[in-house]
């Protein structure tokens, strides 16, 4: 009696240890669950928000400078209170019918530049303004989004993190594949995840993604920074938001040391912008400098200008790895089926943009539609189309939702 009284509480206690295995360790994907937040203070607009780590030892926490810092509330606290977290943390927001949602494939939402999670339920950052979650929500889908830690960060690492956020919906879902939606610079982590473009240290892709839709991607690269001059000017003058091709300015009169605020990586004083630094390639062959630039020549090309210093594109696009060119010679696999969708509008909130050739605003039309490389390895081409809108409204036009409703359930 004492003997079988003594298995039934070493039973017992193997269950109650089985109870209090910590559940935000998964040894197999090296995630670690560090907090739930359930709170609609602070959740927003989804059902809940998970900060996530991913131990691996080759990540660690990038450069942030007071533009690039997280600026959101809710965001900074789901990280943990900081505006600049280490890039081994990822939030991945959950939207209400994450579990229940009839569709049988997930589909995560990758965000761009400067961009985080939210932007896909809230796309222009009013309050107010419903987005791609709440129709995909509305239509059945088990919808997912990501936060990066770095708005701007290092498309390698980016690549990393979007792995393991695949494999934390997977693990959430049973699902086998999941579907990405990717806008702007986010099509730089998915596009390199399911073409395998990684570094030796990097989790090889799984083919886990079923259909993978780009919305303004830049497929071609983007040299807009390098020939679009005066927007430097209006970022320096006014404390504005992103990275200039100059490591020396004239502001207000005055020189002023710029480099903290450039393209260009650490060793020059810069390396707040690797992950844009990455996008970078020339398109001076298909489309003409705009000689009424500041500076123009010499932005592009390098040397010192009249109001500036430039280390020149080449430069940038060498400290950056050649990574465009690299994709163009990197087939996504076989196993995946693309849509992609670029605008031909380039006027952005009242503000005429990218105008040296046809543009959305930011990428250069041909440059969205360059779905060649991609399909060489045997990838599908479900849809290729543009559309008349400007590069922000990818993410949220009616026409656009409507359009990746159709490549979804096609």
């Amino acid at each position: 009696m004492k003997r079988a009284l003594a298995m039934f509480l070493v039973l017992i206690l193997c269950f109650t240890l089985v109870g209090f295995t910590p559940q935000y360790t998964y040894a197999q994907s090296g995630l670690e669950i560090e907090e739930t937040f359930t709170d609609i203070g602070v959740t927003k607009y989804w059902e809940k928000v998970e900060r996530i780590r991913l131990n691996n030892s080759n990540i660690g926490k990038e450069k942030f400078i007071s533009d690039n810092k997280h600026k959101t509330g809710n965001i900074i606290e789901e990280f943990g209170g900081t505006a600049e977290p280490s890039s081994k943390l990822f939030l991945l927001h959950y939207a209400e019918g994450w579990d229940t949602g009839t569709q049988q494939y997930p589909v995560l939402f990758v965000h761009g530049a400067g961009k985080n999670g939210d932007y896909a339920a809230d796309p222009k950052e009013n309050d107010g303004s419903d987005g791609i979650m709440q129709y995909l929500k509305d239509n059945d889908f088990k919808f997912f989004s990501i936060t990066f830690a770095h708005p701007h960060g290092d498309n390698y690492i980016q690549r990393e993190i979007l792995a393991a956020a695949i494999q934390r919906i997977k693990e959430v879902t049973g699902a086998e594949k999941v579907d990405i939606i990717a806008h702007s610079k986010g099509n730089m982590s998915a596009r390199m995840y399911v073409s395998n473009v990684k570094k030796s240290w990097g989790q090889g892709f799984d083919q886990d993604v079923r259909r993978y839709i780009q919305l303004g991607a830049p497929n071609g690269g983007i040299d807009y920074s390098f020939r679009n001059t005066w927007a430097a000017w209006g970022i320096m003058g006014s404390n504005g938001h992103g990275p200039v091709p100059f490591t020396r300015m004239m502001i207000y009169g005055f020189w002023k040391n710029t480099a903290y605020h450039s393209l260009y990586d650490s060793s020059d004083g810069g390396g707040a912008y690797t992950g844009q630094a990455q996008m970078l390639t020339r398109w001076d062959d298909e489309y003409s400098l705009g000689s009424l630039e500041q500076d123009w020549y010499t932005a592009y090309h390098g040397g010192q200008g009249f109001y500036s210093y430039s280390k020149g594109i080449d430069y940038a696009i060498e400290q950056g790895g050649d990574l465009i060119n690299i994709l163009k010679n990197s087939p996504v696999d076989s196993s995946v089926q693309i849509a992609t969708l670029a605008g031909n509008q380039n006027v952005i909130n009242g503000v005429v943009m990218e105008n040296d050739g046809p543009s959305d605003g930011i990428v250069f039309v041909e440059s969205a539609l360059m779905t060649e490389p991609m399909t060489a390895g045997g990838a599908s081409l479900l849809d290729k189309r543009v559309l008349s809108m400007n590069h922000v409204e990818l993410a949220y036009d009616n026409s656009a939702k409507s359009w990746i409703k159709t490549q979804l359930t096609r």
